[in-house]
């Protein structure tokens, strides 16, 4: 397991929104990244209040998909759109990992979200489809 300065450094040197959550799901810590590009706090990100930044009709799958990894104790990744500040949604691959004790059981989850809306913007229909970036 990480000292809590070691994972701090860790997640502040990543080039991409980082985070921690416990074995629950709820998140306990997010590098400034997270916070600039969302603009709200680390109070409001903590627990389950990151939900308010993910796409409406995006949250009921990621919710699915990480009750599924904490069931199977499974590292999973997944495309979703996430709200900046400025109220408008991009694109971003969310990955995350497992962090185990020393009996093997999940001790907390690791997780990065890239920004991945050029690449979506390439493949995606246009802008004025569901699927593009847009304010809610």
């Amino acid at each position: 397991m990480f000292d809590d300065w070691r994972l701090r450094y860790l997640l502040e040197c990543l080039p991409q929104i980082a985070w921690t959550a416990r074995a629950n799901g709820a998140l306990d810590c997010c590098n400034k990244r997270a916070l600039d590009y969302t603009g709200m706090s680390t109070e409001q990100l903590q627990g389950w209040g990151w939900k308010a930044v993910v796409h409406p009709k995006d949250l009921p799958s990621c919710l699915q998909r990480g009750y599924k990894a904490m069931r199977n104790g499974e590292s999973y990744a997944m495309e979703y759109r996430l709200r900046a500040g400025d109220g408008n949604y991009r694109w971003h691959l969310m990955q995350v990992q497992p962090i185990r004790n020393a009996e093997g059981r999940i001790a907390q989850w690791f997780g990065t979200c890239t920004d991945i809306d050029a690449y979506q913007s390439c493949i995606q229909p246009a802008p004025d489809s569901e699927s593009g970036p847009h304010k809610s």
